[in-house]
């Protein structure tokens, strides 16, 4: 990330050259031209991608020169500077981003750079209490006042660094993000409410949950740059899509359950009907064999056909009731219904549970 900055920068050194004496004044005061008279140190910010000094209305640069030698240099400068971010905890994460001034020219033997003293009128680094930026808050940012020495092939040099730390503004990205997420999820449990057999209503409620949560993700994935690994951001959109294509297969499960239903009790009606014009030729056989007997037949006989047509009857009759009270059990048993009544229960427990892990995590390593 690449960050702004616009900045009086202050440097002082002595040079005994430059030593006076007057009664009158303790300094004498030069604009932009006298500072092409004298030495400057050549400094630069290694992290700078742009800058550039002001001039208007005039060049806003200042040189003070004490009696004593001391020179005051400042000037007024903006700088585009880079800022090497860790976003796995993006948006409640704390960024660190450093300032670093080196020397260009002179060695250490010949130039050391220094932050002012604690209790020097001149501050080392100061922010004003009203900076603030859309997405970050500014806070404890302080010089780094251990010795800096940067190696390089050319020599050893000189260098200070300024830590800036930046928290990001959760509440812009829980009033963006996190709350439209969270009511996405809760809308695609209405699905739970509807009829099993209203499909259209249902499909359609969670397909717009899953294309608004999509989104939702691309939408906030073109804001920021591309890095390998997850941000916490993912973690909760992955989890939010996660639920809500969880309702799509809670419903797919419903209407396999509730067609296995509607299936079976056909089955049972048709082994019904069967059954039924089993015993519809058993009559129609028992008349025949009733009228092909004559007045004479011997009684033992028409018992035996009593007996054995009675007998066909019952079996019939216990095929039909076996099959009415296996179909009946099954039924009772398994009600795509009672999947719907389960999850309305399920589904928020377990989305608690997420938010029960997800924001202490978090929290807690942002602290």
């Amino acid at each position: 990330m690449d960050y702004t900055v616009t900045m009086f920068f202050r440097t002082r050194w002595k040079d005994e050259r430059l030593m006076f004496t007057d009664d009158k004044n303790h300094s004498v005061t030069l604009g932009a031209d006298g500072v092409q008279e004298i030495w400057l140190p050549p400094l630069f910010f290694p992290d700078e991608k742009t800058g550039h000094f002001h001039d208007i209305t005039t060049a806003n640069t200042l040189l003070r020169i004490y009696t004593d030698g001391t020179i005051l240099h400042s000037t007024r400068v903006t700088l585009t500077i880079g800022c090497k971010m860790q976003l796995e905890r993006y948006p409640m994460d704390v960024q660190r981003c450093k300032l670093e001034l080196e020397s260009f020219t002179y060695e250490t033997d010949d130039l050391i750079l220094q932050w002012a003293p604690e209790d020097d009128d001149m501050l080392a680094l100061e922010i004003e209490e009203s900076l603030k930026s859309s997405q970050f808050e500014v806070f404890n940012s302080k010089p780094v006042r251990k010795p800096c020495i940067k190696v390089y092939s050319t020599g050893n040099f000189s260098c200070l660094q300024a830590d800036f730390n930046l928290a990001r503004v959760k509440e812009l990205f829980i009033m963006s993000s996190y709350l439209p997420s969270v009511l996405i999820v809760v809308l695609s449990w209405f699905s739970f409410w509807i009829n099993p057999n209203s499909e259209p209503a249902r499909v359609a409620l969670c397909m717009t949950a899953i294309l608004t949560l999509c989104t939702q993700i691309n939408g906030i994935q073109a804001t920021l740059p591309k890095v390998q690994h997850l941000k916490a951001i993912d973690v909760w959109m992955s989890a939010c899509l996660i639920f809500v294509f969880a309702a799509l297969v809670e419903f797919a499960a419903v209407n396999y359950k509730s067609l296995c239903k509607k299936a079976a009790a056909t089955k049972a009606q048709a082994d019904e009907k069967n059954a039924l014009l089993e015993m519809k030729e058993f009559d129609e056989k028992h008349d025949l064999e009733a009228k092909s007997n004559t007045n004479n037949t011997e009684v033992e006989s028409k018992a035996e056909v009593v007996i054995e047509t009675g007998s066909k009857w019952k079996n019939a009759r216990k095929s039909i009731l076996g099959i009415n009270m296996h179909v009946q059990h099954y039924l009772d048993k398994s009600k795509p219904e009672d999947i719907d009544y389960f999850s309305r229960f399920l589904f928020p427990i377990a989305f608690l549970i997420f938010n029960f892990f997800y924001w202490p995590t978090y929290l807690q390593w942002m602290s």
